[in-house]
């Protein structure tokens, strides 16, 4: 499901919360949505959810132009940041009264059970029992129950622990095969990084930066941290002592490693003198900079 939204805007009043937005979200592919609070996010969940009426902008769908109405938000699951359901009914039926309301097949409650990790034994206890994790995985377990081609998630990582994120991990591994479309909202760009495929930076109601990880890394310039080990420290040093004439902003050797830090338009020919050394150097690790640095940079240190 190809989502495009052009010359979006909303305002509450004279508070302009999207101010002419353009968003693409592509089909089989993860978009996070990121900025501080305020920033126009949570506004532009309720504008793809059908909940929020734009007072201008457009909709359009695989290519069609279509309208936020009933047969769009049947093709759209949601999971809110905070999840809320009657304590006295189990899980089971909780995902058996959104399965009826739905249309949804019964057999497809047993799946989505042990899809989420809610197990026999968990999905027959209450739900006042549950502990935050797992109403979290109910509620995504709700989300995805109809197979939605569009699936929009609210700060999807709180209250998850190893065994939660790996429910999510999968089901966002699922939707991208299937070719399916995922938007989340997160303050925890470091957990959801390698399973991003492209970003919306939000700022004041506006789109401030957009691309790949690749591409934002690109714009905010950030230096990448290279450690080297040779096979011998005397090695080591007498290539940290020559590298320091080159375009290295930093610098630093103990026994065996070189640690340097890289300008982004001076990394290729860092590896390239990197790749001179032959069989003097063992190891090689590049780490560039992560997500979290990358909004940072990009937001110009707004919080």
């Amino acid at each position: 499901m190809k989502v495009e939204m052009r010359d979006v805007r909303v305002a509450f009043g004279s508070v302009e919360a999207l101010a002419r937005v353009d968003v693409d979200l592509r089909e089989g592919g993860v978009t996070v949505l990121v900025g501080p609070n305020g920033a126009g996010k949570s506004t532009l969940l309720g504008v793809l959810l059908g909940l929020v009426r734009p007072q201008q902008g457009s909709l359009c769908i695989d290519g069609s132009s279509t309208r936020w109405g009933r047969g769009y938000r049947e093709r759209v699951g949601y999971l809110p940041e905070s999840v809320a359901f009657a304590g006295n009914l189990t899980g089971r039926q909780v995902l058996g009264f959104f399965a009826s309301a739905r249309g949804v097949a019964r057999h497809r409650v047993d799946e989505v059970l042990r899809r989420v990790g809610l197990g026999e034994e968990a999905s027959r206890r209450a739900v006042r029992g549950y502990s935050r994790g797992m109403r979290q995985r109910l509620g995504l377990g709700v989300a995805i129950l109809s197979e939605p081609d569009l699936l929009v998630m609210d700060e999807p990582t709180g209250g998850l622990d190893q065994q939660g994120l790996g429910v999510l991990w999968e089901v966002l591994r699922e939707w991208r095969e299937h070719g399916r479309t995922v938007v989340i909202t997160t303050h925890d760009l470091a957990l959801v990084e390698r399973r991003t495929d492209q970003l919306y930076v939000f700022s004041h109601g506006r789109v401030i930066a957009e691309g790949t990880p690749e591409e934002l890394r690109r714009q905010a310039s950030l230096p990448s941290q290279i450690h080297v080990d040779f096979d011998d420290e005397v090695a080591a040093q007498a290539w940290a002592a020559r590298l320091r004439d080159h375009q290295v902003l930093q610098v630093g050797q103990r026994e065996r490693r070189v640690s340097l830090t890289v300008p982004q338009d001076g990394l290729h020919q860092v590896l390239g003198l990197i790749n001179g050394e032959g069989p003097a150097v063992t190891h090689v690790r590049v780490t560039e900079p992560g997500l979290d640095d990358v909004y940072e940079r990009l937001l110009g240190g707004e919080t």
